[in-house]
């Protein structure tokens, strides 16, 4: 059977704890949803848990920690997107990408805008704004998790943030 499941990149724990501190910090400041901090490889996948999961592995298999780099914290009118820390496309990301979108749903590269997002709210721009001005941001992650994700109701979309779900985690070698 066929359901909806979404790929993360997830930071090591210390930097995914630093991350949840800055979401939880805005999440009670605009009483907005908590949710994990983490980079989406795939979104929106509509396919079956083992056949993802079987993708997933095949990708990361023997693959080793790695880091990503921050080009800078941006804002957008998309809810997904409030505000959030774009990192820049490198060659091991696009791989990765290609490598799973032709194992699932092919994808184009020219959709894939990596970022990991601090906030999930419709905001007012100069609100955004101030955030982007508060925070500080580190300059780079190191990337040593994937988690499979999925709404509660695996044919629902990810809107309701409180549903999802972690369905699958795979650790990077060190």
């Amino acid at each position: 059977m066929n359901n909806l499941f979404s790929v993360w990149l997830v930071p090591r724990e210390k930097e995914e704890k630093e991350l949840s501190k800055i979401v939880k910090n805005l999440t009670q400041k605009y009483n907005s949803p908590i949710f994990i901090p983490h980079l989406t490889l795939l979104g929106n996948v509509m396919t079956s848990f083992d056949d993802l999961k079987l993708a997933v592995d095949e990708v990361f298999e023997d693959k080793k920690a790695f880091t990503i780099r921050k080009t800078k914290l941006n804002q957008s009118e998309q809810f997904f997107k409030t505000v959030f820390i774009e990192f820049e496309l490198d060659d091991n990301l696009k791989k990765l990408f290609k490598l799973l979108s032709s194992r699932t749903d092919n994808k184009s590269l020219k959709s894939f805008k990596p970022h990991i997002s601090l906030i999930y709210k419709i905001l007012p721009a100069n609100e955004k704004i101030k955030i982007i001005k508060r925070v500080s941001i580190k300059n780079t992650f190191i990337i040593n998790r994937i988690f499979i994700v999925s709404p509660k109701k695996g044919d629902d979309d990810f809107m309701d943030v409180k549903t999802w779900r972690i369905l699958y985690k795979k650790n990077l070698l060190d």
